[in-house]
């Protein structure tokens, strides 16, 4: 499957985590760009691996870059500043070990890789200036990001010596994890430790930059006017706040681009030391006292427009996960997926025209605990769950692992984008889904939602599976005689029984037979109990021998049976205890055993106009068997 020998660029990979939504929308836009013009196609591979994420699910989640064959793209981009884990790069360096065509890494360095950046340093510095210029700052706390991100420490240091100009240092730092919600806790706990305010919090990025004014707020304290708060990144939601947050930004819409042409360039003339360093530049803002551009102000007059559409739409997208729950939740095998699946995502076109979800094929045919144990290696091959291609859903079905996408093919001419995310438990991975031609369900973070909302459907699918199995296992235990394995007596009752019902409702006749072993109290007498069940499990095995197919049986109690079936006028009961005779005498001639068998059957029409209980048939069936039985008796008193 691989490209490279045609000599161009046919298909490329981009690796990167899928929670850096914006600087992913932004770069991928980029590259997509570029990519079009030559008709590459381009796979996104997304995890969604957070530092706080457990051990184990952080495990499954790496096993994303298993579904990657280096050899089968001509080059890689790697959004090294999404990934939030160590692991995260350390299995893409053992992935591309080794691999010769091009690899580009944006904002992080990784040793003998080419390398797009940005400068953290000076817009940071900028920032930090115009702080102590602009609004007479001196004191200044600063919040870090996640503990040894490089980028961050960058920042610092910026901060750091702009202020050293003046012979001032940093009033303090506080740890933060790159995120919202982390801010709100660690402004929170410094709050409480009743400290004066600084001059201004100078924050890593946006999101802690947002997260530290909102905590502000709900203590009283008013930015800028009791404290200036500053971010990093220019995001779209620092942008769409009040006060608009006075940020860095930098080029990341020229960053794609910049990527694939280095790919480009990398073919021509390889350099794993290339190096290239965009711009960062602050940006005033009301944050910190200063008016906010144009720009910024017309973003949050639309959001501001469109508040009440984008609500509606966000609650139709929770209510849409909560029907595919109920339709789909009881699902017990692929085809079962498939038809709920059809009536739910088949019907709307949240993710595009152009989507499927794969499971491994062990994930619904292995128990739980099973499947969990030690490492899971990626199948060669997976099940398509549910397929929807040009807007049409697809029928389940199977195919090799390696293409990605069932049935992928490269088009002359046209660029395709596939976004990959894997699906998986903390304990196991599941599958993975692909969406193509959708990038916007990347960008907003509804593909983590939708795959949070699988993740959940098909373990629970997973779990009802088996407890279906369970439930069956138990209920075949309850109702089977474990000396035949025929149904038992609350067998009987509940199948058999029901089978006769249940043809009479379709106006169908059935046939009941009633079978007893002669003379069964003297064999248990004279021979023993384990003689006795030898020829309990002889007529059972005669009768299975002897009836058409299809037919149920039973052991009714002791030495007495049960079969039921289909009616056929055609039956004889003559011919079936000629049948039934031949089968047992065949059956004993191998036992050796120092008594004769015999057995008496008798045979019961069951038409659906007929009245009465399952006991007057079987009565009925039984007065037929008598006179058999009894002519078996005198032959035996015959002989004695």
């Amino acid at each position: 499957m691989g490209t490279k020998a045609a000599g161009v660029i046919k298909r490329i990979a981009v690796i990167t985590n899928g929670w850096s939504g914006e600087y992913l929308s932004i770069v991928l836009e980029g590259i997509k760009k570029k990519a079009a013009k030559d008709g590459v196609d381009v796979f996104v591979f997304t995890s969604y691996i957070l530092w706080r994420d457990e051990k184990k699910r952080k495990e499954e989640q790496i096993k994303l870059f298993d579904l990657i064959h280096p050899e089968d793209y001509d080059g890689f981009i790697v959004l090294a500043n999404t990934f939030n884990i160590k692991e995260e790069t350390d299995a893409i360096k053992k992935l591309l070990k080794g691999y010769n065509s091009p690899v580009v890494t944006t904002e992080v360095e990784i040793p003998g890789i080419p390398f797009i950046g940005s400068s953290n340093y000076k817009g940071m510095y900028e920032l930090t200036r115009h702080l102590i210029e602009k609004h007479d700052v001196r004191k200044i706390i600063y919040m870090r990001g996640i503990s040894g991100n490089v980028e961050c420490a960058e920042r610092e240091k910026a901060v750091r010596e702009a202020l050293a100009v003046d012979g001032l240092d940093l009033a303090g730092t506080l740890q933060g994890d790159f995120g919202f919600y982390g801010a709100t806790i660690r402004i929170d706990e410094w709050l409480k430790t009743g400290e004066s305010l600084p001059d201004a919090f100078v924050c890593a990025n946006d999101l802690m930059a947002l997260g530290t004014i909102s905590t502000l707020h709900k203590n009283g304290i008013e930015v800028p006017d009791d404290v200036i708060v500053t971010g990093f990144d220019h995001t779209k939601e620092s942008q769409l706040s009040y006060p608009l947050v006075a940020t860095v930004t930098r080029q990341w819409d020229e960053m794609g681009e910049y990527a694939y042409e280095e790919i480009k360039a990398q073919l021509k003339k390889p350099d794993r030391n290339s190096r290239r360093i965009l711009e960062s530049a602050f940006v005033p803002s009301e944050s910190c006292g200063c008016d906010p551009d144009a720009r910024s102000i017309a973003l949050r007059l639309e959001k501001i427009r469109n508040m009440y559409p984008d609500t509606i739409s966000s609650d139709m997208v929770d209510l849409f996960f909560q029907r595919v729950r109920l339709d789909m939740d009881k699902a017990e095998n692929r085809q079962d997926f498939y038809e709920s699946a059809k009536n739910t995502f088949g019907i709307n076109n949240f993710f595009g025209p152009d989507y499927c979800f794969c499971a491994d094929p062990r994930f619904l045919e292995t128990d739980i605990d099973e499947y969990a144990q030690g490492p899971t290696p990626i199948s060669d091959r997976m099940d398509v769950l549910y397929e929807k291609r040009n807007d049409v859903s697809k029928p389940p079905s199977s195919f090799d692992t390696r293409e990605i996408y069932p049935g992928y093919k490269k088009e002359k001419g046209k660029s395709d984008l596939y976004i990959v995310s894997l699906l998986n438990d903390i304990d196991y991975y599941i599958g993975y889904i692909v969406i193509k031609n959708s990038p916007e369900t990347l960008y907003n973070l509804q593909l983590k939602r939708l795959v949070n909302n699988l993740d959940l459907l098909l373990v629970t699918i997973k779990r009802y599976v088996f407890s279906q199995k369970n439930y069956r296992k138990l209920k075949e235990i309850y109702m089977t005689d474990f000396l035949t394995g025929m149904y038992n007596r609350a067998g009987c009752e509940k199948v058999l029984f029901s089978f006769i019902q249940e043809e009479k409702i379709q106006q169908r006749s059935t046939s009941l037979l009633f079978v007893d072993i002669n003379n069964m109290k003297i064999i248990n007498d004279e021979y023993g109990h384990l003689n006795g069940d030898l020829a309990i499990k002889a007529t059972a095995d005669a009768m299975k021998r002897s009836l058409p197919d299809g037919w149920l049986l039973g052991r009714y109690g002791g030495d007495e049976f049960v079969a039921v079936g289909r009616y056929n006028e055609k039956q004889n009961i003559k011919r079936y205890r000629k049948l039934f005779a031949d089968a047992l005498k065949k059956t004993m001639e191998g036992l050796k055993v120092p008594f004769e068998l015999t057995a008496s059957a008798g045979f019961c029409a069951i038409h659906p106009e007929d009245k009465g209980k399952i006991e007057d048939f079987i009565r009925i069936a039984d007065e037929s068997m008598y006179e058999e039985k009894e002519k078996a008796h005198r032959k035996l008193n015959a002989k004695s």
